[in-house]
């Protein structure tokens, strides 16, 4: 599977590990509104870094982890479904 993460802050860098760790999963790329965020996670697990747009245009991306900041989970899971891909997102705190 290839999938690719929105969100390169603390809890994205979690994520990418435990996609990278999987034997079976390709994180495939990594998008954040702060580009140098993306590059440097994006590099390091061997990926690469690209905007939302280019996540939802891309075909070869089976699914989106959203990672992203709280307001913007309803559009990228709308974004998501209408592209055709599974999705998983972040649960927000409560708190916030």
């Amino acid at each position: 599977m290839k999938l690719a993460l929105i969100g390169a802050g603390r809890i994205g860098k979690v994520h990418a590990q435990a996609i990278h760790s999987h034997p079976n999963v390709i994180l495939a790329a990594v998008a954040d509104f702060h580009q140098p965020a993306a590059e440097a996670l994006a590099e390091q697990y061997a990926s690469r870094a690209v905007s939302v747009d280019e996540i939802f245009a891309d075909d070869a991306i089976d699914a989106v982890l959203i990672a992203s900041s709280t307001p913007t989970h309803a559009e990228y899971l709308e974004r998501a479904a209408r592209a055709g891909k599974a999705v998983l997102c972040e649960n927000p705190s409560p708190w916030i």
